[in-house]
């Protein structure tokens, strides 16, 4: 794959990756399906409407007679302690914020997203609405790619077909991540050298020195180390190349290509974190609250291998970018 020299070129290639995830958009509802057939979906407000952002999530693993999960949420800066949800002439009280719903509330709440145009969430005179504009196909496609259609399980089609029907879950890859050494103030001697050892130097010619660009290094072997510098910048994002070089001269640092879902891979990585030897990254939209996707990355000894993928295609002002659907995952080994 060329070298990806913007943000924007990160972006694309995000949402190519998202696309062959399973994530779709109907209306104010979002639903995306991971490797294992796990389904998530969100609604929000819509856009014509006056409520303060607020989201519904519903989850559901693969395989016959599974429960599904719900919960709502809005803003923290409202931090409502106890919720009413009204669907229709029902009133569900009790509610809390980021918790899920008993089944009994999930059962009402289903039966109602099928027939009603709205959902209010108050406490005391505060109120938000969630659009159900979009329920119907959405929570459809979650039965069709869980093979639910047509069983007593379903969420929209119920029928007679046996539940020993619907699509087992499939397992999610094993991953075997790598104890890395700890990085010592000798190992991060060797960062601008091997910086400057580094060729061919398009990441140089898109974001130069004097940009002021991040570097890091973080030791994975007793021989090696990964060496991150940012290639370019966006207004509140930056991208950064990702070298494995030998720790001692000649240090032959090789730009590394990171995994992505469906086999694609990146050497241009968005917002790049490096947290107790896992390695994370999160590109964002056009604004703070806008959404996103990101990824995670776990060494091995054979490099990186990726281990989580996720994506907001709505988020309607949430802070934070919304809710984020998981759209990939690994089972990680110590």
């Amino acid at each position: 794959m060329p070298v990806l020299k913007t943000w924007a070129a990160w972006s694309a290639l995000a949402l190519s990756g998202v696309a062959h995830a399973q994530v779709f958009a109907f209306k104010d509802w979002a639903v995306a399906c991971d490797n294992t057939r796990h389904c998530e979906a969100v609604a929000y407000q819509s856009e014509e409407s006056d409520s303060a952002p607020v989201v519904l999530w519903l989850s559901r693993d693969a395989g016959p007679d599974t429960p599904v999960r719900v919960q709502v949420d809005m803003d923290e800066s409202e931090d409502p302690k106890q919720l009413t949800l009204r669907l229709g002439t029902t009133t569900l009280k009790g509610i809390s914020r980021g918790q899920d719903l008993s089944p009994a509330q999930t059962r009402q709440l289903l039966a109602h997203v099928l027939a009603g145009q709205t959902l209010t969430l108050a406490d005391g005179a505060k109120r938000w609405e969630l659009s159900l504009a979009g329920s119907h196909a959405a929570l459809l496609k979650m039965d069709d790619v869980q093979g639910r259609v047509g069983t007593p399980g379903a969420l929209v089609r119920k029928g007679k077909k046996p539940e020993a029907t619907v699509l087992p879950a499939v397992s999610a890859p094993k991953v075997q991540a790598a104890t890395l050494p700890k990085t010592s103030k000798a190992d991060e001697a060797l960062l601008q050298p091997i910086l400057k050892s580094i060729t061919p130097r398009d990441c140089w010619d898109d974001l130069p020195d004097d940009s002021g660009p991040d570097t890091s290094l973080v030791r994975v072997s007793s021989t090696q180390v990964l060496v991150m510098r940012e290639c370019g910048r966006g207004a509140y994002q930056g991208g950064s190349g990702v070298w494995l070089a030998n720790s001692k001269p000649p240090y032959a640092a090789k730009r590394l290509e990171l995994p992505l879902p469906q086999g694609k891979t990146s050497d241009y990585v968005m917002n790049l974190s490096v947290t107790d030897g896992r390695f994370a990254s999160y590109e964002k939209g056009r604004g703070v609250n806008d959404c996103g996707a990101g990824y995670d990355w776990a060494w091995t000894a054979k490099g990186f291998a990726l281990t989580g993928a996720w994506s907001a295609p709505l988020c309607r002002g949430m802070p934070g970018g919304g809710y984020s659907l998981r759209t990939f995952t690994a089972d990680i080994a110590p």
